[in-house]
């Protein structure tokens, strides 16, 4: 690795991840991911094609994502194996899991080799450069095999992280050092007529891992490479657009709506290129979009409504389960770049009341969709997207499309491995709260806390040699009253971005408490209704007609929190399929135990 601090980009990270396996999951939330080890992560190359073959470098045929016909080796199926090796392979170093590392390290390993041993430079590295990049909307080939590039690149970024071998970053430069993978926008990419084009929307993720890439190597040809797409004038449009828009009461932008997982994927792009362009400008409109999609289309678990498209707030919309990592990832990006608490608020809310639900207690079965309200398994009627099968029931794959399946496993390890981070000017910050143990700059740091069931923290330091360095913990929008003592005395610290700082000489056996009050918070949300999209308004795929779907609009809901948490009615169930009979509740979720009800 080259160590350029001279070359960094100009606009610096306010807080920068760990390496993998710093950070572990303990209690509770080590239980979970054990499970998940046991489970759907550590075997769902036994359950499908796609996730025993995905990334060999091998031509096979797979379920199609709308129906029981196959594709080739490209597109949906690298995507969707690609989404599990990497969560499978964090997971596997947090809890130093031999079997999962040797799985998945395997597959990354035959991609690093295909990469430097290949003429193309491409991930992809069996197929030429051509298929990746051609601009065209054939699902399978070209477009959406560069949002599947991307996503390999994330990968091999993890597996740099975990073990720092000097050939992934050989790998990661070569590719991206080509500038194949970041395309100027073809057309409006807010609004439906992005279509099957938008894989090459979202292949501007690739920035994701190009970036990294530059903060390690500071390679003057992939600082050029975004440089150039930041600079397209089709780009500039889109980030002048995104931070002039009116937000409209009516939930429409300009009466479009957009696919939600696209939305969460490209929403940080502008954000991350500030860090090399260092123009605000990019990381406002980031920042616009996503504050539109909370304002306008935030359901009460903390995620957007996504029935595959943005459908707006009401007690009885849908979320896709991909959405879930990928609005945990892109708003862990907005705190990295920004420092400010409340994206990691957002992280926070979405992981503990959105991400437990698609998933069994098991972590063996998951399902394709979640929805705050369910009086029932059947009422309302599923989510009125295309599609084969019930995407609300929960199975081993969730449904014949696998790429919520696949995502599910990003859930726990990007939670967990961003839940302390190092920060830009020295020291450590606690970001994310919850049970863990982390090693990192001299410290090492033991987290007890049943957090968020209980309202305390306590940290017990061990050093070797007493050292000077400030420590960030997080200030909770949501708490009032924080207070922290150090070896049983109150201390007091600095203040910044909802962060509280203690600078102090560390010493071995310190413990430190952490106290976040929690308070009941009662609040009414208003219905609205779906946007006026073609998508929704006019049958699409054989779907019904959604006008049916407004009669709630203007009404109003209750919902309770405590502290982070989205408080549930009690509904017991048989198994995650099967209600109890004969319960009477006016406000229960038959499946997922997230709860709101209408006054």
């Amino acid at each position: 690795m080259v160590c350029v601090a001279c070359s960094q980009p100009k606009a610096g990270q306010r807080f920068i991840p760990l390496d993998l396996g710093q950070v572990k999951p303990e209690g509770w939330l080590k239980d979970w991911a054990q499970d998940a080890a046991n489970g759907i992560t550590g075997h769902l190359d036994e359950y499908e094609k796609v996730f025993e073959y995905g990334w060999l470098g091998r031509d096979i045929s797979a379920r199609q994502s709308d129906g029981d016909g196959v594709i080739s080796s490209t597109g949906w199926l690298l995507e969707q194996s690609a989404y599990w090796i990497d969560g499978a392979l964090k997971l596997g170093y947090m809890l130093n899991d031999s079997s999962l590392i040797h799985k998945t390290a395997g597959r990354l390993d035959g991609v690093v080799d295909g990469v430097l041993a290949s003429e193309n430079n491409t991930f992809i590295w069996w197929k030429p450069d051509s298929i990746v990049v051609a601009e065209n909307g054939d699902i399978g080939k070209g477009s959406f095999n560069n949002w599947a590039h991307g996503l390999m690149g994330r990968c091999l970024v993890s597996y740099w992280q975990a073990t720092h071998d000097e050939r992934i970053l050989k790998a990661l430069e070569k590719v991206y050092s080509s500038g194949f993978y970041l395309k100027p926008p073809q057309e409006d990419i807010y609004s439906p007529t992005a279509g099957l084009t938008q894989g090459m929307v979202r292949g501007a993720v690739n920035i994701d891992a190009m970036t990294e890439t530059l903060l390690l190597t500071g390679n003057e040809a992939i600082r050029k490479a975004i440089l150039d797409y930041a600079s397209d004038p089709g780009q500039k449009y889109e980030e002048q657009r995104l931070r002039s828009k009116n937000l409209r009461c009516d939930n429409n932008w300009g009466d479009a709506t957009i696919h939600g997982v696209t939305l969460n994927e490209v929403a940080r792009v502008p954000a991350i290129m500030s860090l090399t362009t260092a123009d605000r400008a990019q990381l406002e409109a980031s920042a616009h979009l996503l504050d539109w999609v909370d304002r306008f289309n935030e359901l009460p678990f903390g995620l957007n409504s996504a029935e595959e498209w943005l459908s707006g707030i009401g007690p009885y919309r849908f979320t896709e389960t991909c959405d879930i990592p990928a609005a945990m990832w892109t708003r862990t990006w907005m705190l990295r770049i920004t420092g400010q608490s409340r994206w990691a608020d957002d992280v926070e809310r979405a992981f503990l009341n959105a991400g437990p639900v698609p998933v069994s207690r098991d972590f063996k079965t998951m399902s394709y969709y979640q929805s705050p309200n369910r009086i029932d398994e059947n009422t309302p009627q599923g989510p009125p997207i295309p599609g084969p099968g019930r995407q609300i029931v929960y199975t081993p794959t969730g449904n014949k499309t696998l790429c919520c399946v696949g995502s599910s496993n990003w859930i726990i390890p990007n939670y967990v491995q961003n839940m302390w981070m190092r920060a830009a000017g020295g020291g450590l910050a606690c970001v994310l709260y919850g049970p863990c143990s982390v090693k990192a700059d001299g410290l090492e740091l033991l987290c007890d806390t049943g957090f968020p069931f209980t309202d305390t923290q306590t940290i017990r330091v061990k050093v070797g040699k007493a050292v000077r360095m400030p420590v960030y913990f997080r200030i909770p929008g949501w708490c009032k009253g924080m207070s922290v003592c150090i070896d049983g005395k109150a201390v007091e610290g600095d203040y910044y971005d909802g962060f509280l700082r203690i600078n102090r000489k560390w010493e071995d056996g310190d413990v430190i408490s952490i106290h976040l009050p929690m308070q009941t918070k009662v609040y009414t949300v208003e219905d609205n209704c779906y946007p006026q999209d073609p998508y929704f308004t006019e049958p699409h795929w054989g779907r019904i007609n959604m006008a049916v779907f407004d009669t709630t609009a203007g009404r109003k809901y209750t919902c309770v929190d405590y502290g982070p948490l989205l408080y549930a009615l009690p509904l017991y169930d048989i198994d995650e399929n099967t209600v109890v009979p004969g319960q009477k509740s006016d406000c229960s979720l038959a499946l997922a135990s997230r709860r709101c009800c209408y006054m």
